[in-house]
């Protein structure tokens, strides 16, 4: 197996507190968000371009910004606005803001909420750089709204959109699917994907991936009796017809953790990651009994995961290290190679991820991996 050298570097002036540079692991590129971004997202299309949402405004009322990175360029591009009407996205805390996917055909989709009204919304690219008018995806007022949709494309340009509501206790909370089998154009009507008794943590996060073979899958984080909030993974093999729910682990907890959750999706592998009483862990969604997680100890929460791999198998997992759920925390990660074993000491950066923000993971096509906060 050929590997590359490890080398990390960062916009701003950083200290590296890795102890261990140098070895047969990946190589790791921090960049910077744009100035007052906060909550990125990215995803890499086949042309090698990093394309980054993110939002600016206050806790309740912003913007999601689309910028690219061209392979080779030394700066984001010019900054365009996601959503059509101004200040319509919620930006609170680590579950909000925007998601992102892209499709087959290099198109970006993109999804978020507002409260005002309560409303969830999705829109997609056009191929001039910019957006069409956003689309309203919810049919009627979505009570008790506190956590970002997900969205996710398969190769036949099915658009699959998540979110968990309503206003009722979280014990009776589902999560709900729109789908759209014209590329976003259009959207079928809403309905409940999760089983009534598994509930849905309110204020946690959930996100979708579609892997190779077109298998949907969605975690959430479930609140069976308001206090079963173990993450909880949903899978359909018939382009959304029809789910199977499963426990990834459990967690009991009576107050909503503030938790978050992340896919990555490789040739061989589709990944899952997500936050357990303050320890972060990664594993294949055909491996849920055997998670991994970063050595030592956290200095006070490991959370808001973020993975990738590549084409060899290897794992980025990285995550912020801080208290509460305001705290961004500082930025670490731990590489592991397709064996499930660590490459190299731990990494990270000193200067702090942005409150109530969240770093941002992916692979490119030559194993290495790049990380955005």
């Amino acid at each position: 197996m050929k590997y590359f050298s490890f080398t990390c570097f960062l916009a701003a002036m950083v200290s590296v507190l890795s102890t261990g540079c140098t070895g047969p692991v990946p190589e790791v590129s921090v960049l910077r968000a744009p100035e007052g971004a906060k909550l990125p997202q990215a995803v890499l299309d086949k042309a090698g371009t990093l394309h980054l949402i993110y939002y600016t405004g206050s806790m309740s009322s912003g913007d999601l910004w689309h910028v690219t990175k061209m392979p080779g360029a030394k700066d984001w591009s010019s900054a365009e606005r996601v959503n059509s009407e101004p200040y319509s996205v919620h930006g609170l805390g680590p579950i909000d803001g925007g998601q992102v996917a892209v499709g087959p055909d290099g198109r970006l989709h993109v999804t978020w909420f507002h409260k005002d009204p309560n409303r969830f919304y999705y829109a997609r690219s056009n191929h001039a750089g910019g957006f069409h008018d956003q689309q309203t995806l919810s049919i009627k007022d979505e009570g008790g709204i506190e956590s970002s949709p997900t969205v996710t494309v398969d190769d036949n340009s099915n658009v699959y959109v998540f979110w968990h509501a309503d206003a009722v206790e979280e014990a009776q909370r589902r999560v709900y699917m729109a789908v759209s089998r014209e590329n976003g154009v259009m959207f079928d009507l809403p309905r409940a994907v999760s089983p009534a008794t598994a509930g849905a943590c309110g204020c946690c996060g959930l996100r979708a991936v579609t892997d190779a073979e077109g298998v949907v899958y969605v975690s959430y984080r479930g609140a069976g009796d308001n206090i079963r909030r173990g993450m909880r993974l949903l899978t359909s093999t018939d382009q959304g017809r029809n789910f199977a729910d499963r426990l990834v682990q459990p967690w009991e907890v009576g107050a909503c953790p503030v938790a978050t959750t992340t896919f990555a999706a490789g040739p061989d592998t589709t990944l899952v990651a997500w936050e357990t009483e303050g320890q972060v862990y990664v594993t294949d969604v055909d491996r849920l009994d055997d998670p991994l997680s970063p050595p030592g100890d956290a200095k006070f929460r490991r959370k808001n995961a973020t993975v990738a791999t590549n084409s060899r198998g290897e794992v980025f997992l990285g995550w912020g290290d801080g208290p509460g759920w305001q705290s961004g925390g500082t930025l670490h990660w731990q590489l592991f190679d397709a064996g499930g074993r660590p490459l190299g000491d731990e990494g990270g950066v000193s200067e702090p991820i942005p409150a109530r923000s969240v770093p941002t993971a992916v692979a490119r096509e030559d194993g290495a991996f790049v990380v955005v906060f």
